[in-house]
Formats: C-alpha cells, sequence, structure tokens
C-alpha cells in the first residue's frame, strides 16, 4: 500500500511539473525596460512610464512616462 501511494505521489508531482513547465513555455517572458527604451507588448516599463505605440500601429512602441509623442511638426 505504501508503494503505490508513493508511486501516486511521484506521478502527481511530475505532471504538475511538467505541466507548469509547458505554461511557461507558452506564455512570453517580460522584460522590465527602463524608461526612455524601445519596448514590446510583452515588455513591462518601469514605474511611472508605460510602453506608448505610435499612430501608425506596430509591435514596437517606447517606454515613456505619459502618451505618445507630439506629431513631427513640418
Amino acid at each position: 500500500m505504501a508503494k503505490k501511494l508513493m508511486f501516486v505521489a511521484m506521478l502527481t508531482a511530475t505532471l504538475s511539473a511538467g505541466a507548469l513547465s509547458v505554461h511557461q513555455l507558452r506564455t512570453g517572458t517580460h522584460a522590465i525596460v527602463a524608461c526612455g527604451s524601445p519596448c514590446t507588448s510583452g515588455d513591462i516599463c518601469k514605474r511611472p512610464c508605460g510602453c506608448f505605440f505610435g499612430l501608425g500601429g506596430g509591435t514596437t512602441g517606447v517606454c515613456q512616462p505619459e502618451g505618445p509623442p507630439p506629431s513631427p511638426t513640418k
């Protein structure tokens, strides 16, 4: 009986660790990015900054304390 209980406990631990590993591989890593640096949607900007993307969209933006920069003047 003790051997069966030990086997079930080890099997449960192995399956749990495997599921956790798969979950970590599927979710992207989040980097903490300094203010003024380029960022992506998966990054976390250091407070008080936020990742703001340009008006044209895209996957990269800039970490800055307030909204998007003003439009360039001609």
